[in-house]
């Protein structure tokens, strides 16, 4: 029995060894019409790509995030002019929101989503996720998760740096990790 098993096991494994990869269709930005926190403004996100690179910034006004903010700020101040739109959408009420950004001077467009549509819509499972998508509608790239000396947002310079045909902008100096012996 156990010899029928292992046969069977390595005939499925060549299955799938000599079977052709096919390569993944480059992953669209879902259809989503996103709302401004009074719910008077629309905004869909297929018009808003087909100007140029966006980038959805899904966060919170927690101490990480918050830390992150001033890199995201330059991030999109260096590629504004070039087309870059970035959009921050955050998981607290409008209310909250609202305070928030007039007191961090928030130089981007800013949503609210408390009941996390987005979140589902895009299938994040970490706060922040950072997607940027190019003009047209695909998602370039996905970045999840905070890094308070701004790696993310460098990383995601180059990247649009690279969809504009442009100079990549130093938006920070990560710190470089340090080992212990």
């Amino acid at each position: 029995m156990r010899f029928v098993v292992t046969v069977a096991l390595a005939l499925t494994l060549l299955a799938g060894v000599s079977e052709p990869q096919t390569p993944k269709e480059p992953k669209m930005a879902p259809k989503v019409v996103l709302q401004s926190p009074d719910g008077k403004t629309s905004y869909d996100l297929a018009k808003l790509v087909e100007k140029g690179p966006v980038l959805i910034r899904l966060t919170c006004a927690c101490t990480g995030c918050d830390a992150e903010l001033a890199f995201f700020q330059k991030l999109q101040a260096a590629y504004q002019d070039k087309g870059l739109q970035t959009i921050a959408v955050f998981s607290e009420k409008p209310e909250a929101v609202e305070t928030y950004a007039v007191k961090k001077n928030i130089s981007f467009m800013w949503l609210s989503d408390p009941k996390a549509v987005l979140w589902k819509t895009f299938d994040a499972k970490t706060m922040p996720t950072n997607i940027l998508i190019e003009k047209g509608g695909k998602v370039a790239r996905v970045v999840a998760g905070c890094t308070t000396d701004g790696r993310n947002a460098q990383i995601l310079s180059e990247e649009v740096a690279k969809m504009l045909q442009a100079p990549v902008v130093k938006i920070a100096e990560p710190k470089a990790k340090t080992t212990t012996k």
